[in-house]
């Protein structure tokens, strides 16, 4: 049992709801002893003798301390920066290889192009030498 007032006791228990629930009126939110003192309008030794109070205190700033930390959002953003960087890189590359893949796919084409009709004149000119095939029947 805790050797503070009972007016006190409240004005902790109160105070520390506060705390936990992240919505202090006069202190800066802190899960310490002098903030609970602070928030609860009383001072730190009445605070230090609320041994029930101080359980409480320690398991919430254990319970938020296990907690994990939320990314700033300027780290958020930082971080989305550098990955949509890594991104427009990585799509230029692409971008590149294809292009150069388009390029050397042309120039094939255009080589294969000029052979067919190289073999087109070839089979003109001795087309009256040449005598087709007739098709096998099954």
């Amino acid at each position: 049992m805790s050797s503070v007032s009972p007016a006190a006791e409240q004005a902790l228990q109160e105070a520390l709801g506060r705390l936990g629930e992240g919505r202090p009126l006069r202190s800066d939110g802190a899960l310490t002893v002098s903030g609970l003192a602070v928030e609860a309008g009383v001072s730190r030794s009445t605070a230090n003798r609320a041994s029930t109070v101080l359980a409480a205190l320690r398991a919430l700033r254990s319970a938020a301390e296990s907690r994990p930390t939320p990314a700033s959002p300027a780290s958020d953003e930082r971080t989305a920066r550098i990955e949509m960087e890594l991104l427009r890189r990585a799509h230029g590359q692409r971008v590149a290889a294809l292009e150069a893949s388009i390029d050397t796919l042309a120039q094939h084409v255009q080589v294969l192009t000029l052979d067919n009709e190289r073999l087109r004149r070839t089979v003109a000119t001795y087309a009256g030498n040449v005598t087709p095939m007739k098709d096998a029947e099954p």
